[in-house]
């Protein structure tokens, strides 16, 4: 068995250390052409030895191509990885006006521009190095420059505002390509992949793959994690905080966990990743059920989630995230806070229990695709619809979505109504809760020698909730007692009315909630009563 490996399939472009053949610079032909002396140089690199860098002590749109001689038809899906860095942060435009570039193309007369920073986008202000990621296949950010019809040629520009009199601000580095996978294997359950591991192996300077690097304590993550690949994984971390990068010239799936091999086993505790843009926020896909348990993490501003009966999560947090496929996956006491459209795709929302969902004002806590009797408890529901059995607002706790019935049997309930709403006529839905009905009496004279008969009815229709005769025990504000249980399914106006002998009958009303409802009954002696 194996300790834990890291490796990529990146392969690279240029790198400007011979690898694979030492490339020629130059500046574009037409365009960007504002630039001054491109040079391969070991200033600041921040792969191997070398890098590229400019004198840009002129104002307006500047850069370089670099060739390393090869070309190469582009496979679907992948995407261009490069560094880039500008030293004088102020002195360039804004992202939009592109301030930074990654120019890729097949001639110096052919390329692409994509706008990929800019002096308050990414690391700016306060500068440094970036990897940037492309799909060289997406429109650029203005128009084409001739013809490209590869992307082997490759490099970085700068949209200068003021000219840097000094040095050579603009420089750029290691340009791979590939769909940016950071594949993790390790066999041994003693020798754990954690996060410090991926960053380790992808920060060496040989490395810097740019796919999770360390940066203040906090791990900057984008590309494919394959938690798996070609063997098993024993992965054990806890306390750490991974933001997803922003870059914007990619795919939705661009960013993305997935899970292979089912002999694999996750333990995360206490792990927090956070979307940083709009454009691939991270998804989550198992492709193989493996054992997954998260304990108390925190996913916010993420994409979509498939998971497998495999996983188990525990007090773990998704906040503004995409829809989650439970796929019988279990969950206890997990956060599900304003989802962007539904929290949850349940097969067996008997396998979620104590959890707490937040509407956003709009969209389904639970949608659920497989009829069935299933177990319901503990679970609470703060902003959905509060009345409808069945609704049509369509901001339902319950989305029946089955094709046939669905029974939730909730025997120990929550907070709030569990309103729900059914997909067609197919449908039907019944929350079956059980909540206390009692009705206590009150002494005021001699204490009667007959039972009392308390009946609780719906105000609607008389369907009959309580005929019962008090227990003979002393209940809790005062004497005899009668209760009923009560399958609650939603509030209910009720009429209330008791018959005590040698007193007036007592009648009143009430609505029965999800806690049941509990009355006191005032026996005033009659009169007439011999």
């Amino acid at each position: 068995m194996a300790g834990p490996t890291y490796s990529t399939d990146l392969l690279p472009i240029v790198d400007f250390d011979g690898t694979p053949v030492s490339p020629t610079v130059a500046e574009p032909s037409s365009g960007w052409i504002a630039g001054r002396s491109p040079s391969i140089t070991t200033d600041y690199p921040i792969q191997g030895s070398n890098h590229c860098d400019l004198v840009m002590n002129a104002t307006g749109k500047a850069g370089a191509l670099c060739s390393n001689g090869a070309s190469r038809a582009w496979t679907t899906g992948h995407y261009l990885f490069g560094w880039i860095v500008w030293t004088a942060p102020g002195a360039i435009a804004e992202q939009a006006a592109g301030g930074l570039a990654m120019l890729c193309g097949s001639g110096v007369g052919d390329y692409k521009i994509f706008y990929v920073g800019g002096k308050s986008f990414g690391l700016y202000p306060y500068g440094g190095w970036q990897n940037f990621a492309v799909d060289p296949t997406m429109t650029g950010s203005e128009a084409d420059v001739g013809t490209p019809t590869q992307y082997n040629i490759v490099g970085g520009g700068a949209n200068v505002l003021t000219a840097v009199s000094k040095g050579s601000p603009l420089g750029f580095d290691a340009f791979r390509y590939g769909r940016g996978e950071l594949r993790i294997v390790a066999g041994e359950s003693g020798n754990y992949a954690t996060f410090t591991g991926m960053a380790t192996a992808n920060d060496a300077l040989a490395a810097r793959w740019g796919l999770f690097q360390l940066t203040s304590g906090t791990y900057k993550w984008k590309g494919l994690m394959i938690l798996g690949y070609g063997g098993l994984v024993n992965f054990t971390d806890a306390n750490k905080n991974i933001v997803v990068e922003h870059n914007i010239f990619v795919n939705a799936d661009f960013n993305t966990i997935e899970i292979r091999n089912a002999s694999s086993v996750i333990n995360w505790d206490t792990i927090t990743i956070t979307a940083l843009g709009t454009v691939s926020k991270g998804k989550w896909i198992t492709t193989d059920n493996a054992t997954v348990n998260l304990t108390n993490c925190t996913f916010n501003n993420m994409d979509i989630f498939g998971f497998a009966s495999g996983m188990t999560a525990t007090g773990s947090t998704w906040r503004s995230c995409g829809l989650v496929t439970q796929n019988s996956a279990t969950f206890t006491n997990c956060l599900f806070d304003k989802p962007i459209g539904t929290g949850i795709l349940s097969n067996d929302p008997g396998l979620i229990s104590g959890c707490t969902f937040i509407s956003k004002g709009t969209g389904y806590a639970i949608e659920i695709n497989t009829p069935g009797t299933y177990d319901f408890n503990d679970n609470n529901f703060v902003g959905f619809a509060s009345t409808g059995f069945p609704g049509t607002s369509g901001n339902e706790c319950i989305y029946n979505n089955s094709g046939g019935e669905v029974i939730l049997n909730v025997q120990s309930a929550g907070s709030g109504a569990i309103t729900y709403r059914n997909a067609d006529g197919s449908c039907t839905t019944s929350v079956v809760s059980t909540v206390p009905l009692e009705v206590n009496g009150v002494k005021t004279g001699n204490e009667p020698t007959n039972y009392v008969r308390c009946r609780i009815e719906k105000a609607s229709d008389g369907t009959t909730l309580m005929n019962e005769e008090a227990q003979t025990s002393y209940g809790v504000d005062g004497f005899y007692k009668a209760t009923e249980a009560y399958n609650y399914a939603g509030d209910v106006a009720v009429i209330v009315r008791a018959r005590y002998a040698g007193y007036l009958p007592f009648e009143t009303t009430g609505i029965v909630t999800e806690d049941g409802l509990k009355v006191t009954a005032v026996w005033l002696p009659d009169p007439n009563y011999m």
